[in-house]
């Protein structure tokens, strides 16, 4: 089944399943208790391997927190667990939740989106940004296969890739974006920066030169995206953008997969258009056993890790209790719309 909580009935408490804590982070990080005597907290430390076997799993709970996106939740789901009064996930917006679906079942839903006292001028980025370099420095440097090969007796290795002089191309120039772009700058490259809203004084302060989407495709050496997920960019790199780039562009990527076109993407890795690709997120997760990327040695990837550091995690998990705190007080914060 590969799930370790234990999945005692107490009908008569209030049940809570926090899942998607894969780091086994979650029942240190906050005081659970505090939710009172008549509440019972299951924490599920391993991925569900299938929609029926979350169901099994959650049918007996009546309220569950979502980490992200790490579990989906669909309306064939939700129509199984009759139990279920409340759902609170970690984050703004929650792409694989139905939550329409939810509110049709007089479900209540609510976000928790607690401060990490990260402000935009500040000289450092989210976890999400350095997560972004590094695997932009895995790309160029290859240090996994060299480590790798150097334990296996080897020493010859291929020469890395520099990024002075080299023009880097940052796809939403926000907080996460904006450190990104730092560092290029302070690598010695040229910057370009698209975002959907003015950027002008801000990035000529930095060296940074605003660019439009095109010309963005068309200039980048390497291309990191940092928009949000929605109606305007999903699939915003498809075919014919991907046929803009430079011929052996890096492309990063630890916003949402769906931002880019899966197959195009996959067969600009296979010949070479893309060079390297850093991935961070993917069409579905857990990345399927038999995925095409796992195949291609022209990829780095993490398993969706960008937002998940120890000090973050532990103030998600507090959030996310707060806000279960309120529902069980009568008060409900955060509720969510994906119409928002």
């Amino acid at each position: 089944m590969g799930i370790t909580a234990e999945h005692a009935k107490s009908p008569a408490k209030f049940r809570v399943a926090i899942t998607g804590d894969f780091e086994n982070l979650a029942m240190k990080a906050a005081a659970w208790n505090s939710l009172g005597g008549d509440a019972e907290v299951v924490a599920f430390t391993n991925p569900f391997g299938s929609a029926d076997e979350a169901v099994m799993a959650l049918r007996d709970f009546d309220a569950i927190t979502f980490m992200h996106e790490r579990v989906p939740l669909t309306r064939e789901m939700l129509e199984q667990l009759p139990r279920l009064k409340f759902i609170v996930f970690s984050g703004r917006r929650n792409e694989t939740l139905d939550d329409k679906a939810a509110a049709a079942r007089n479900i209540i839903v609510c976000r928790s989106t607690p401060d990490f006292d990260l402000s935009r001028d500040a000289l450092g980025g989210r976890s999400p940004s350095e997560l972004a370099i590094a695997l932009l420095m895995d790309c160029t440097w290859q240090t996994g296969p060299a480590t790798t090969l150097i334990r296996q007796g080897g020493w010859a290795f291929h020469p890395g890739i520099p990024l002075r002089g080299k023009t880097l191309g940052i796809l939403g120039y926000g907080g996460v974006g904006r450190p990104v772009a730092r560092v290029g700058v302070a690598l010695g490259m040229h910057v370009l920066a698209f975002n959907r809203h003015p950027i002008d004084e801000t990035a000529r302060a930095e060296n940074v030169t605003r660019a439009d989407l095109d010309t963005l495709l068309k200039n980048s050496d390497v291309i990191s995206i940092h928009l949000p997920l929605n109606a305007s960019t999903r699939g915003l790199i498809g075919a014919q953008q991907i046929a803009q780039m430079k011929d052996g562009v890096i492309l990063i990527n630890t916003a949402r997969a769906a931002i880019v076109a899966e197959q195009p993407f996959l067969d600009a890795l296979r010949t070479r258009k893309i060079a390297m690709a850093g991935l961070d997120v993917y069409w579905e997760e857990p990345l399927p056993a038999h995925h095409p990327l796992k195949q291609l040695p022209n990829v780095v990837m993490t398993p969706h890790i960008g937002f998940s550091t120890a000090e973050t995690m532990v103030v998600r998990y507090r959030g996310l209790l707060e806000t279960l705190i309120a529902y069980r007080q009568g008060n409900i914060i955060g509720r969510y719309a994906s119409t928002d």
